[in-house]
């Protein structure tokens, strides 16, 4: 239960909404990697076994404040835990954490911790495991370093923790909660001996333990007999997890027709993010259900360095020229899996803003023209990396490739698969232009596109003053006016471009229960084999 001062209750209060719209419309509208939306059930769960699970793309890293893949992210939600967390309605809720509380400016968290919580190496969470986890996290982490650097994280008895920021955080908790680059519990030994590029052991109190790693091949999980779970009913990640396989198995399947058809076949118990073209085939199955993951997708620009940084006018000249109805229909094919939508966050939340959005979709082939001609570009080739491992990025690029070129803009486009472009992702000499996806936030200030350490380089002043005027609001009308501001600022600077909204399939097996979700991708760890 959140526990708050009275005076902090209005801006919790409101984020709780936001943050529950959101969830409602990703499970209206059945949601590549983010919030699954519904549960296979195939009769009784039966204790043991392994589940099987084949993911799409390679792992890099099982440091969860080092990447914020969604294959990465989904299989590392069974290891680590976080303070607090999200239910199904966006609610925060303990989860490490007996209870919380917030001061009325917003700048002082308090947390209580559960006792008897094990890590996975036998030894109890104690609060200096989460003085050193949540030190690290903020200094790590795009989001942690974002809104909490110079905050203090101190112990003040043996169960409880203080985090201290020298600014209002009015969506703190959300933040800490969020699922992307996770405020991840870590024993202090672990965060003692790790270095700025990762942690090299992976311990954690989650349902599932690390067993192993044989890299491009697979990681597998073993069941964790000393887990200590939260109680309640199981609502998105908050309440009861209960383990009951032996073991959690991701195997990398890079293939699409292999992960489709070994699923479709029972070699696998879930196939991770199919192809849209693969719907049709595995709706009509009657061996596996489909699962719907609701996505924002975005084209990213480099501004650290090259011909995209410090030239709005080249940015607003792209996004000019493209049509987003061909680009997504490129990508997805069926119409029922993307909706052409070029605001921040769903319609039916309340951080929704409809600013600048006759900027969204123009396809001005004109337009776009002037604008080249004014940014300077004289026939520069663009260097626009791509991945097959998620088809719909590839088959977009080509057609925004084909876009820019009736326009005059030269593109190179260069594929590799997609762990290869996550590492490229923060090479700034490595790519100009590439196609991501990212979850829903709680908030849009949040995104990890707006972050200066995120995909980008985002380091625009504008965003930051923006960005702290939303986190300081009083009013449910002044945090309405920041986000105004912070679409009219998107559509003008262009940091990135909305393509879509579109969902990510999976296909369960029938044979299974237990599988489930929330706003920011599924739960493995409750899944059962079933009789």
């Amino acid at each position: 239960m959140v526990s708050e001062t009275t005076t902090g209750r209005k801006h919790h209060t409101l984020i709780k909404k936001i943050v529950a719209m959101g969830v409602a419309a990703v499970m209206a509208a059945g949601l590549t990697a983010c919030g699954s939306s519904g549960s296979a059930s195939g009769g009784a769960a039966v204790d043991g076994g392994t589940v099987h699970i084949a993911l799409n793309a390679n792992i890099t890293s099982l440091d969860p404040m080092m990447t914020g893949a969604y294959v990465a992210r989904d299989t590392m939600r069974n290891i680590y835990e976080t303070l607090v967390t999200l239910d199904a309605d966006g609610n925060v809720v303990d989860l490490l954490a007996a209870s919380h509380e917030v001061s009325a400016d917003n700048k002082t968290f308090t947390f209580t911790l559960r006792q008897g919580v094990k890590f996975h190496n036998g030894a109890e969470m104690t609060a200096d495991d989460v003085v050193a986890s949540m030190q690290r996290w903020i200094k790590l982490s795009q989001s942690g370093h974002a809104f909490f650097d110079g905050s203090t994280v101190e112990k003040k008895d043996d169960s409880t923790v203080v985090i201290t920021s020298p600014t209002p955080v009015s969506q703190g908790l959300y933040i800490m909660a969020d699922t992307g680059r996770i405020a991840a519990i870590m024993p202090k030994s672990v965060i003692d001996a790790a270095t700025d590029t990762g942690v090299t052991d992976y311990i954690g109190t989650g349902p599932f333990k690390y067993a192993s790693w044989t890299k491009d091949q697979n990681i597998v999980l073993d069941k964790f007999a000393d887990y200590s779970s939260p109680s309640g009913d199981t609502n998105g990640y908050a309440g009861t997890r209960a383990p009951h396989a032996d073991h959690l198995e991701f195997d990398f399947v890079t293939d699409g027709t292999t992960r489709m058809s070994s699923t479709l076949s029972g070699q696998y118990e879930v196939g991770y993010s199919l192809a849209d073209s693969q719907y049709a085939q595995v709706k009509a199955s009657s061996d596996v259900s489909v699962q719907e993951d609701e996505m924002l997708e975005t084209l990213l620009f480099n501004k650290k360095q090259g011909i995209f940084a410090d030239n709005k006018t080249l940015r607003q000249a792209v996004l000019a020229a493209l049509d987003m109805d061909k680009i997504a229909k490129a990508g997805h094919q069926s119409d029922d899996l993307y909706e052409t939508d070029g605001g921040l966050m769903p319609k039916n939340s309340p951080l929704r803003s409809e600013a600048a959005l006759d900027n969204y979709n123009q396809a001005n082939a004109d337009k776009a023209k002037q604008l080249l001609a004014q940014s300077g570009y004289n026939g520069q080739t663009i260097t626009f990396i791509a991945t097959k491992d998620y088809p719909y990025m590839y088959d977009e690029t080509m057609e925004i490739q084909t876009e820019l070129n009736a326009v005059g803009i030269n593109t190179d486009v260069q594929v590799y698969d997609w762990a290869t472009c996550l590492q490229k992702m923060f090479q700034a000499d490595q790519w100009e232009m590439m196609i991501s996806s990212y979850s829903y936030s709680a908030s849009p200030i949040v995104y990890s596109f707006f972050q200066a350490s995120g995909a980008g380089w985002n380091t625009d002043p504008q965003f930051t003053q923006i960005a702290s005027e939303i986190n300081a609001a009083a009013s449910d009308d002044e945090v309405k006016a920041g986000m105004d501001d912070l679409q009219t600022w998107f559509y003008d600077y262009v940091p990135n471009i909305i393509i879509s909204k579109y969902k990510q399939i999976s296909a369960v097996s029938n044979k299974t229960t237990g599988y489930s979700g929330g706003m920011q991708g599924p739960v493995f760890y409750n899944m059962a084999l079933t009789q």
